[in-house]
């Protein structure tokens, strides 16, 4: 095989070598510093998503205690208000019995006595109204506790959004790390 008188000559020339290795330096600097430049914008990123990560964590932390509360507040207020339904239900209802019982008996009794008649029945329809107005009382905890799982499907959403994050985090962290394994091949190379 002959060498290309070419190739002998250009390496013979005065200063091409000088110009190729200061070329080549250059091509070398200018990537470096390009990899230092996205290994700085990734640990920026990094820190930005770590930063957005911390936000979201306090944030579903917040959310988390708000709604244990919340949710520890309707149970115990809807426990309350059933025991008490239940209890004043029973009571008004034995009450109420009574009160129609002894409207029977005076009215079998005389019919003067349609006054007397008239009180325990007024009596048992302000009994039905409590009724209702505890019935009343049952909804709106019932509707509470309706607002507590809407609560609890925006925490689920919020925890969603956390785990994005941290996959983010995780893809850029790995984005840095190959930036910061080239940079540092390319600086053994430029050492040797």
């Amino acid at each position: 095989m002959t060498d290309n008188p070419n190739d002998r000559k250009i390496s013979e020339t005065p200063g091409v070598k000088d110009v190729l290795d200061e070329a080549a330096e250059q091509i070398e600097k200018a990537w470096r510093e390009k990899l230092l430049r996205e290994t700085a914008d990734l640990k920026t990123e990094n820190a930005l998503l770590r930063a957005q990560l911390d936000k979201f964590n306090r944030k579903l932390a917040e959310a988390t205690d708000r709604n244990e509360k919340i949710e520890a507040d309707c149970n115990e207020r809807i426990a309350f208000i059933e025991e008490k339904f239940e209890l004043d239900t029973a009571s008004l209802e034995l009450e109420n019995n009574e009160l129609h019982a002894a409207g029977v008996r005076h009215l079998s009794r005389a019919k003067g006595l349609g006054r007397q008649v008239a009180q325990p029945h007024a009596e048992a329809e302000a009994m039905a109204d409590e009724i209702e107005r505890l019935r009343g009382e049952r909804d709106a905890a019932l509707k509470a506790q309706a607002e507590l799982s809407d609560a609890l499907l925006a925490q689920r959403d919020l925890m969603a959004e956390v785990a994005a994050l941290k996959d983010r985090l995780a893809a850029s962290e790995r984005r840095a790390t190959v930036a910061e394994a080239k940079v540092e091949v390319m600086t053994k190379m430029r050492g040797e």
